[in-house]
């Protein structure tokens, strides 16, 4: 298993690194005489255990059954893939030759503003197009 650490800071007029003593004998030993690579990046909040849960829990119940009323045969991970596929495309960019290649996206990697517009998304897509109402969290719907 290859070591790898994460440091959350902050930046003012210089750059305070939360970190402790102990973590900074640490790093010392382990990484003393070795190349290494740093990484400094905008800290993004990744999507919430509560978005998870209404995803899981909410979202992808009800676009399944709609899809399945529309005559569809789907299971739960088939139209979590369908909707990352329609919701969440990713360009890659060939910077040589200006190619893009599509992929789809890993909604464990969203951000939570991100996971937001894919509920946006999605809830606006089956109101439209499978006829279904998908509540907003906390919301109540009273099942038929």
């Amino acid at each position: 298993m290859e070591l790898s650490l994460t440091y959350y800071g902050k930046v003012t007029d210089t750059v305070k690194i939360y970190r402790s003593k102990e973590m900074t004998e640490m790093i010392i030993r382990n990484f003393s005489g070795k190349d290494i690579e740093v990484t400094i990046r905008r800290k993004r909040k990744r999507r919430s255990l509560m978005q998870n849960s209404y995803y899981f829990g909410v979202v992808l119940p009800i676009v399944q059954k709609g899809l399945m009323d529309a005559g569809y045969k789907v299971s739960k991970e088939s139209t979590h893939e369908f909707l990352k596929a329609t919701f969440f495309k990713l360009e890659l960019i060939n910077e040589n030759t200006g190619e893009i290649l599509q992929t789809v996206g890993s909604t464990a990697q969203m951000t939570t503003v991100q996971m937001m517009e894919y509920f946006e998304d999605i809830t606006i897509w089956a109101a439209e197009f499978l006829n279904v109402q998908i509540p907003q969290p906390g919301e109540q719907i009273k099942l038929l």
